[in-house]
């Protein structure tokens, strides 16, 4: 298995890594569901998670493309991107939990959702700073690398 997961440039092995930690947290997310009858927690996951997901290919796509460019607006356009897509999560789930007054009602299967969309940032944030921290990397440099490894 660990030949397997050498191959993986370092976007893949940080995708699958984040795979991992959504599969784990979805799981935990079901004991709410089951012995509380909560399913916005699972709901909440599922959405952070998925946004966790393409905000760390973007974290890496933005960084490869800024620096083939060298292009700093380009990386605060990915930045920009990312960050609008938090929001959007919190947003969304904000929005179907509380709704607006003679808008949108809310939604009763999303009570608790906007906490699990902040249960499924942490963990994934968390990954991303542990695993650049432990190879000396940064943003900019890590694409650097993962350009080099794609060339091999």
């Amino acid at each position: 298995m660990k030949e397997f997961i050498k191959k993986f440039n370092e976007l893949q092995r940080m995708l699958l890594l984040a795979i991992v930690v959504a599969v784990v947290l979805c799981l935990l997310a079901l004991i709410p569901l089951f012995v509380f009858n909560q399913p916005g927690w699972l709901i909440g996951v599922g959405i952070g998670s998925v946004i966790e997901l393409i905000n760390i290919f973007l974290l890496y796509k933005g960084s490869d493309i800024s620096i083939h460019a060298m292009k700093a607006i380009r990386f605060l356009g990915f930045y920009f991107i990312r960050m609008f897509l938090f929001l959007a999560g919190f947003a969304v789930t904000a929005l179907f939990s509380y709704g607006i007054k003679n808008v949108v009602e809310p939604i009763s299967i999303f009570y608790n959702s906007l906490w699990g969309v902040l249960i499924a940032y942490v963990p994934m944030q968390i990954a991303v700073v542990f695993v650049m921290g432990r190879n000396k990397k940064t943003l900019i440099s890590a694409s650097e690398d993962t350009k080099d490894e794609e060339i091999k």
